[in-house]
């Protein structure tokens, strides 16, 4: 397994367009495919202007929906669009997306980790034949200590220490949500992509590439 990062344009994609008006980065904590090319991701965005880069959003062609809840320092939201090949293609890959943002140019960055042999070139030519412009920026071999992202390992940590693993519970994932600022669901996520990683590090590294 190794750690990769790819810089991904898409073409006419609302985050490229978004981009050029705001400095905003938009962080993305989940895509997956919708219907039968659009997709669906999970969005944060920080700073000034929100509501601005929300309605922005909101107005591109591309997008069907997108649904809004207000955070301490910005907002969380669920963007649903009609064309999305970046998330048709990563779904299909054997990759696994740990974080990915926006940057000025429109471009976005994905930290992968990279699953069989192959995966991540795969995936990088199934995103270029679906007219993404991909570059590696990196690609290291995983080692334990950078298994976890440091925000991963930071919620999972705090979740052992107040006894979310111990049955019974000695605290909700609600009140762990709270701890750290963002929604229930969000810190479910956060925690089962971690705890994905140290499983498939666990149990499966053996066969996998190194």
């Amino acid at each position: 397994m190794r750690e990769a990062i790819l810089k991904v344009t898409m073409p006419d994609n609302w985050v490229k367009d978004v981009c050029k008006k705001y400095p905003n980065p938009i962080k993305f904590i989940e895509c997956m495919p919708y219907g039968k090319s659009g997709g669906r991701g999970l969005i944060e965005i920080k700073g000034e202007k929100t509501d601005e880069i929300v309605a922005e959003i909101k107005k591109h062609p591309d997008v069907c929906r997108i649904d809004v809840s207000h955070l301490k320092n910005g907002v969380l939201g669920s963007v649903v669009t009609e064309r999305c090949a970046a998330c048709r293609a990563l779904t299909g890959s054997d990759c696994f997306l740990t974080s990915a943002s926006s940057l000025e140019d429109g471009g976005v960055e994905w930290k992968l980790i990279t699953g069989a042999e192959g995966s991540l070139s795969d995936l990088i030519e199934n995103l270029e034949e679906n007219g993404c412009r991909v570059k590696l920026k990196s690609a290291i071999h995983l080692s334990k200590k950078s298994l976890l992202t440091n925000r991963q390992e930071e919620i999972i940590r705090a979740a052992f220490e107040k006894g979310y693993y111990d049955y019974p519970k000695k605290i909700t994932i609600e009140k762990l949500a709270k701890m750290f600022d963002i929604s229930p669901s969000t810190l479910g996520e956060i925690i089962q992509r971690g705890e994905k990683k140290i499983i498939l590090e666990r149990f499966y590294r053996k066969t996998w590439d190194f």
